[in-house]
Formats: C-alpha cells, sequence, structure tokens
C-alpha cells in the first residue's frame, strides 16, 4: 500500500476529472474516502464504482452548513477525518471589462471562502 493508507479523506469536487482521479488513487492505496461534489449523481457512479471505502456527499463548498453535515457523514462512515484535498475550484474566463461582481463573489466563495472553511 502507500501513504493513504488507513486514512480517511475528504476531497471537493471529485465526480469528476481530477478530483474523481485523487479518489481512485487514495482508494487504490488503501484510503477510505468521501468524494464529495455539487454533482451527487455522478459521486454517486464513482463510489459505487470504487466500492465499500467510498461515499458520495453533496457539498457546495462555500455553505458552512454543508461542511459540518459533510464532516459528520464522514466521521459516521469512517472515523477519524485525516486528509482533506480542497479540490474544487472554478473560473470564469472572461475579459476584465466583462466580468461581473455576481462573477467574482462567486469565484471568491468556490476559491477561497470553500477552502477557508
Amino acid at each position: 500500500m502507500g501513504k493513504p493508507d488507513g486514512k480517511v479523506a475528504i476531497i471537493t469536487g471529485a465526480a469528476q476529472g481530477m478530483g474523481a482521479m485523487h479518489a481512485r488513487k487514495f482508494i487504490e492505496e488503501g484510503a477510505k474516502v468521501a468524494i464529495t461534489d455539487l454533482n451527487l449523481e455522478g459521486g454517486q457512479k464513482l463510489a459505487d464504482e470504487l466500492g465499500e471505502n467510498a461515499i458520495a456527499l453533496q457539498l457546495g463548498v462555500a455553505n458552512e452548513e454543508n461542511w459540518v453535515n459533510v464532516v459528520e457523514k464522514t466521521k459516521e462512515a469512517f472515523d477519524p477525518i485525516n486528509v482533506l484535498v480542497n479540490n474544487a475550484g472554478i473560473g470564469i474566463f472572461k475579459p476584465l471589462e466583462e466580468l461581473t461582481v455576481k462573477n467574482f463573489e462567486l469565484t471568491f466563495k468556490v476559491d477561497e471562502l470553500g477552502v477557508l472553511l
């Protein structure tokens, strides 16, 4: 096994892409993983594929109540939590003059506040 062997990890933005790759590798290396994402259906599909050492939980990283739920559910399933992979993130790629305050706030909430929470 590897360094994550026996660890419990919460991985954000893990229903697809790089987050899903993290989840697969953690499971392969012997960890238990909470696959968290806004896309619960995609997260559940991955958790089903990965087996009994994975659970899927819906998480909007900018929502403090969502975090409380994810931590509680992960502890219930695997206790204790050892690792957090803050993978969730967004980018709004527009010329500066086209960016809105709403665009900025959303990016801040996901990419900055989500990491703090």
